[in-house]
């Protein structure tokens, strides 16, 4: 569940370095079955071959806060690009395939260029390409089947652990997630990522907002994207290179 963190430290980097709305309208059942809405939870997932949208992203923390506009495209199941602007101009670029992830931030000359398996030792936990895709478009980033399944404020909820606590919330209309999270109460800390709405474009259910709350030691964080602009399965190019004078990091 550290896997959480990827996307989060990300936006991040990026944020520094520089249709209609579906509500949950329908009840929770009380005699749902656990793997029924599991199955149900699976089956929303979003079919499609690319996907292209521009974020409006917003990141504050106890020093600063900034607004910037970042293009994502997604090819499915392959790779996610995102190209980041800050007062008109290119400030940073992203790029991750399932077995690679590379980055630079213009304004500070620093890049990195590693694979996953880099970042799952980091992270301190194997992190999939599949859990990014799944997190952005309102995904549960593990299997529910072994969580304890419960219906709390009229949404279906799975949780588990105490050590670590894992908790994941969805709504009873689609069986879309309204919240992931893992908190860590020994370490006093959490990573919280909230989808507040939804959107129907082309029959496809995707977030209209993704929230992210971090707490990590004494600093507290917020990362908020707001997709806007969506289009599927169009012709996209993803084009990457890092550049020469950059500075590598070492994570």
């Amino acid at each position: 569940m550290k896997a959480y963190r990827i996307i989060y430290i990300f936006l991040a980097l990026v944020i520094t370095s520089c249709g209609s709305v579906q509500k949950a309208a329908n009840n929770a059942s009380a005699t749902a079955k656990k793997a029924s809405v599991v199955k149900a939870h699976t089956a929303a997932r979003t079919d499609f071959k690319t996907m292209k949208s521009r974020l409006s992203v917003s990141y504050k923390d106890e020093k600063q806060s900034r607004n910037v506009t970042v293009d994502l495209r997604i090819e499915k199941g392959k790779q996610i690009w995102m190209s980041a602007k800050f007062l008109g101009f290119t400030a940073a670029k992203i790029y991750i395939t399932p077995d690679r992830v590379q980055f630079y931030e213009k304004l500070k000359g620093r890049s990195f260029d590693g694979d996953f398996s880099l970042i799952s030792d980091f992270l301190g936990e194997p992190l999939e390409y599949q859990q990014l895709e799944d997190l952005l478009l309102g995904q549960a980033v593990e299997s529910l089947q072994p969580h304890d399944f419960s219906i709390v404020d009229n949404q279906y909820q799975f949780k588990q652990g105490q050590l670590i606590e894992k908790l994941f919330k969805l709504r009873p209309s689609d069986f879309k997630l309204s919240q992931q999270s893992i908190r860590k109460p020994t370490d006093d800390s959490f990573l919280v990522i909230t989808y507040p709405d939804y959107q129907v474009v082309d029959k496809r259910i995707i977030p209209l907002e993704v929230k992210v709350d971090a707490k990590r030691g004494k600093r507290l964080s917020q990362v908020i994207l707001e997709f806007k602009n969506i289009e599927f399965n169009q012709d996209l190019s993803f084009p990457f290179s890092i550049p020469s004078n950059s500075k590598p990091m070492n994570l």
